[in-house]
């Protein structure tokens, strides 16, 4: 339905400049609302990018096969199933293209759904335009200007004991055993593995890794290095019978500082 977006904001959109567009993208599009598609798709376009719109799931897979996407945005409730599906059957092929989550369901358990699907970022209806658009513009130049590409050699393997980072081929490996994770998780990692020992508060991470300095992004923040702390979790060797394994961590909480990666 119309109102599940401002269209109040769409107006004032309008004022952007162009300068505001970071690059013509190609977005897929997959929302079964005509309503709102239809405004979506005409603010995409307004910042120059081309979009491909669909409104199923099936529709989607079809089209991500065909062609590559810059950025798809994916409605959940679809008429030929969940939304979240198409985010999975991405990942399992390891497409890593950003998936920008939109959808009416905002439980948090809905949400950690999503972010551990692969979903880049998570925006619930109602919305307004400007916060819909922030949230493209900082996916698309994430995609656009990753912080360390340029400083990386062209064997650009970074090596932490049983951790390898590979970030010209985007791979992440832990005892030779290639680890799923998310664009965002990968730059974050990066980002942090870049700098061993170096803390970043919240506000940093968000201005380097999602380029924003809204604190309202604080939790996406904490719920990205929980799920990367989970993934590369190192269970020591047991000594004795009598003792479970214990835990070695890449990513390290500095209580009331911020987050530091440390190599084992």
């Amino acid at each position: 339905m119309a109102s599940q977006l401002n269209r109040s904001s769409f107006s004032a959109d309008a004022s952007l400049d162009a300068d505001a567009v970071l690059k013509t993208a190609s977005i897929l599009l997959v929302e079964d609302d005509d309503d709102l598609a239809e405004l979506v798709q005409m603010h995409l376009k307004f910042q120059g990018h081309q979009v491909t719109r669909v409104s199923q799931c099936g529709e989607a897979r079809q089209c991500y096969s065909a062609q590559p996407f810059d950025l798809v945005i994916l409605d959940r409730g679809l008429p030929d199933g969940d939304g979240i599906d198409v985010c999975h059957s991405l990942r399992r092929v390891q497409d890593w293209t950003p998936v920008l989550m939109l959808t009416a369901r905002d439980s948090e358990m809905d949400k950690v759904d999503g972010l551990e699907a692969g979903v880049d970022d998570y925006i619930t209806k109602p919305f307004s335009v400007l916060e819909f658009q922030a949230r493209v513009r900082n996916i698309l130049r994430r995609q656009a200007r990753p912080d360390t590409e340029e400083s990386q050699p062209e064997d650009d393997a970074m090596i932490f004991g049983p951790l390898e980072i590979r970030p010209n081929q985007h791979t992440v490996s832990l005892h030779g055993k290639e680890i799923a994770l998310t664009a965002t998780e990968f730059t974050l990692l990066h980002f942090l593995a870049s700098r061993p020992g170096r803390v970043y508060s919240k506000d940093e991470l968000l201005d380097h890794v999602w380029h924003t300095n809204h604190s309202g992004y604080h939790h996406t923040v904490c719920s990205t290095i929980n799920r990367l702390r989970t993934k590369l979790t190192v269970e020591t060797a047991v000594t004795q019978p009598s003792k479970e394994r214990d835990e070695q961590h890449f990513v390290h909480t500095v209580w009331g500082v911020g987050y530091k990666f440390q190599s084992l």
